[in-house]
């Protein structure tokens, strides 16, 4: 069910507002393609990064992670991080220095492939690449305000009208790729219904919208109020208003 969730409320999926002020209507065209046709096409004409060397102890984890996976075979990767961690801390200087030699020979070698790729590039790639790095790092500065959020407590937005119908008739144990077939036959469903035949599920996603909505604005406040402004949504901060002109204080 997981699955259908992200599925219907990722922005792959069209969502528009009811004009009767019910939360959402569906829109049954669902696309399949992460990125527009320009990005793929820019994407494409860059060439081919060199890549970077991995450094010692990864090169260690490398070359023993078969064996503690046969030794673990229950173990996590990060458990299987910890274990090759404890090996490598205890490992012989000889055996270390060798590792790192290896990747000292390759980093010199990479830098004058990266160099090269470098020099090579139209300002329009390098243009492209500063763009890709920017929206990756913002990318990353929201997941981490998102997790940071949900470490305080955000309320948890509810599932709308056509998520509560799907909730209830879709299979809890269908594979992904049923789960989308699933999906798909439910959202047609929910096409052809009338407002009456609808009314139950957006009832029921009205009820639990409003009291979102009150939960968000209690916890917010208590956001501002602990000066975790960075989780807030800008429309809900309250900035000072902007001094007049000609008001004497404005110089001071």
């Amino acid at each position: 069910m997981n699955t259908l969730v992200r599925l219907f409320q990722s922005p792959r999926l069209w969502i528009t507002s009811r004009p009767t002020g019910l939360p959402y209507q569906v829109n049954s065209s669902i696309t399949t393609t992460a990125y527009s046709a320009d990005q793929s096409a820019t994407n494409s004409k860059l060439p081919e990064k060199p890549k970077r060397p991995i450094n010692a102890f990864m090169r260690f984890l490398q070359s023993v992670r078969s064996s503690l996976r046969a030794q673990h075979p229950s173990a996590s990767t990060p458990e299987i991080a910890r274990l090759a961690t404890a090996q490598w801390q205890v490992l012989d200087a000889k055996a270390k220095s060798k590792l790192e030699d290896e990747y000292k020979k390759d980093q010199a070698v990479w830098l004058q492939k990266n160099a090269k790729y470098l020099s090579e590039l139209t300002d329009d790639q390098k243009e492209s690449i500063r763009q890709a790095q920017q929206d990756k790092s913002e990318r990353k500065a929201k997941r981490e305000c998102r997790m940071r959020a949900k470490q305080l407590g955000k309320p948890k937005r509810p599932q709308n009208g056509f998520l509560l119908f799907v909730s209830e008739h879709a299979s809890k144990t269908a594979s992904k790729e049923d789960n989308i077939a699933q999906v798909k036959s439910l959202a047609q469903k929910w096409a052809k219904f009338t407002d009456v035949e609808k009314k139950p599920y957006n009832s029921r996603a009205l009820d639990a919208l409003l009291k979102y909505q009150n939960d968000m604005r209690i916890w917010e406040e208590q956001m501002v109020a602990e000066n975790n402004l960075d989780v807030i949504r800008r429309k809900h901060i309250l900035l000072p208003e902007k001094k007049r002109r000609g008001d004497p204080s404005a110089s001071q």
